[in-house]
């Protein structure tokens, strides 16, 4: 899957919802991937994904080979999950959403 992403995506995103006290696994890999940070983005939505109550940072980054090394260092799509990582991997092209997640529901698809 990541490597089919890394080809056709430009862009990925991480939740990080305020909820949570994250892990040394979650803030390592947030310091690993802030060269690739692109954006931050105060929300309830996301892919696959509304909040009725409370927020998360929608953190988006490049797609590159680095970036995508360090996503797999994470064994799976479903282990995107607070608070040991962000949550709810998803990758995108020009904007658009190709592959969504929802890590804690253990779903997933490509759009």
């Amino acid at each position: 899957m990541l490597t089919r992403a890394s080809n056709e995506a430009d862009e990925f995103s991480l939740v990080w919802r305020e909820e949570f006290i994250f892990q040394q696994s979650a803030l390592s890999i947030d310091m690993k991937l802030s060269p690739f940070l692109i954006s931050e983005l105060k929300t309830s939505s996301w892919p696959g994904t509304e909040l009725f109550g409370g927020f998360a940072t929608l953190k988006k980054y490049s797609v590159s080979p680095e970036s995508i090394a360090l996503l797999n260092e994470v064994k799976s799509v479903y282990d995107w999950l607070a608070p040991k990582y962000p949550e709810d991997l998803a990758f995108y092209k020009n904007g658009k959403v190709l592959f969504w997640s929802i890590a804690h529901e253990n779903e997933a698809g490509f759009a």
